[in-house]
């Protein structure tokens, strides 16, 4: 009998940490994740029996953050694909270095981590344990991301990772079509109670905003995260040809420079190098005579405003009125970027840990403020949609819904119930028998 049990992830987006384990006991981990609020910020701790692997969805810290922990006590395969494991690296080094909260690991894991790395091309099945394998699939969500198939003791499980089956110009979206029959679904539900905007809409909206506001002799500052979705918004003001000055800082510009060795990853390699030529990169040199310019985009994390790059222009953009912030990601409870967009008001501490810096900064915004909704997860129509056309087993069609808050997954499981779907939202720490 098949177990599958949650670790993180579960009524929650953050710690994303599930574990499948086969009736001889050998195990596999999907992702291995921390969550950034409250004390537990690492998965439920649990016996892992006989670990074969981990396989990775994508390299967001959610799903990566926590997998250097591993390492203290395990020596077994991480299974991922060349790019996801490279922004992975650079993302889980700025944890280490720059995160308030002390995590139990340093380094010197993250160094066996890399050592015990293989790489995995989509559409190719991979054997962890005699009748236990896995095989990915292209996930829609930001370059490298996949979804999961498991095969194991004759029972197929698909885990979707974050998904997105709606088109955007830097990826191709999840193709459906491309998944066997399976016998259940892990599904994640982080927008399963709200419908995107059109894009094409938004877009243009997004691109009328900026040319009215650079035409005016204003600056736009975009607090995007520096991975897929500052990549993203530099696509489509090249889609719209936007003419004025673009520049791009923080982290955004090495995870853009990793892309370039990825061409295969992206939607059209062509386009993204054009975009690229028609932008700038902020160096430290040149930070401060750019801050004097005017009629300018600027790209930069952190996309929460919670520190990064934007800091370093967000107070002049703020105290003028010709000036305009566009948020253009999902703005966490009480973070700077929600508090901004709600109250209008810029609320700032920084306490790092390796910083000597202890800034306080309340402004009250002067600028223009707005948001748009260019979401990497698919909505409720999608998330509806994809389930629907998935192809499940006969009398097999159990769906466990996750990555969510508690009301997302709870109410998505209840929908897919009511299609006739056998659909729960399992609480961290559950096990179920398949």
């Amino acid at each position: 009998m098949v177990v599958i049990k949650f670790l993180g992830g579960a009524r929650e987006v953050g710690r994303s940490a599930i574990l499948i384990k086969s009736e001889s006991g050998s195990s596999c981990l999907l992702d291995y994740g921390v969550r950034f609020r409250e004390e537990e910020r690492l998965p439920i701790d649990t016996d892992l029996g006989d670990l074969k692997a981990i396989a990775l969805s994508h390299c967001h810290i959610d799903h990566s953050g926590a997998l250097p922990y591993l390492y203290k006590n395990y020596k077994v395969p991480l299974i991922t694909n060349a790019l996801t494991y490279q922004v992975s690296e650079i993302l889980i080094k700025d944890l280490i270095k720059l995160s308030r909260h002390s995590y139990p690991f340093g380094y010197k894991e993250l160094d066996k981590l890399r050592m015990n790395t293989l790489f995995l091309d989509n559409n190719v099945k991979h054997k962890i344990d005699e009748d236990f394998s896995i095989t990915f699939f292209n996930a829609g969500h930001i370059p490298g991301s996949v979804s999961i198939l498991i095969e194991v003791d004759n029972k197929t499980i698909f885990y979707t990772g974050d998904i997105n089956n709606q088109k955007t110009n830097l990826i191709d979206p999840a193709d459906v079509t491309e998944i066997p029959e399976i016998d259940s679904l892990i599904i994640e539900s982080t927008y399963a109670l709200k419908n995107h905007p059109n894009r094409e809409e938004l877009e243009k909206k997004f691109v009328e905003n900026v040319i009215n506001i650079t035409d005016n002799d204003g600056n736009v500052l975009v607090p995007a995260f520096g991975v897929a979705r500052s990549q993203e918004i530099l696509l489509l003001l090249k889609k719209y040809n936007f003419r004025g000055n673009v520049f791009l800082d923080g982290l955004t510009k090495k995870v853009s420079a990793v892309y370039f060795d990825y061409p295969n990853k992206l939607k059209d390699f062509n386009f993204y190098k054009k975009a690229f030529r028609d932008s700038q990169f902020v160096t430290f040199k040149n930070r401060k005579k750019i801050m004097k310019l005017s009629k300018y985009v600027m790209i930069a994390p952190s996309g929460m405003l919670k520190g990064g790059a934007a800091l370093h222009y967000i107070r002049n953009i703020l105290e003028d009125p010709d000036s305009a912030i566009y948020m253009v990601g999902y703005q966490a409870e009480d973070t700077p970027g929600n508090i901004l967009l709600e109250k209008g008001e810029f609320e700032y501490q920084d306490e790092r840990k390796l910083t000597n810096s202890n800034q306080n900064i309340k402004i009250k915004a002067k600028c223009d403020i707005d948001y748009f909704d260019f979401s990497s997860h698919a909505d409720s129509s999608q998330l509806l949609e994809y389930v629907e056309d998935l192809k499940f087993s006969k009398n097999h069609n159990s769906i466990f819904c996750i990555h969510g808050d508690e009301k997302a997954t709870t109410t998505f499981a209840k929908k897919l119930t009511q299609r006739n779907f056998n659909a729960v939202a399992p609480e961290a720490g559950e096990t179920y028998k398949l």
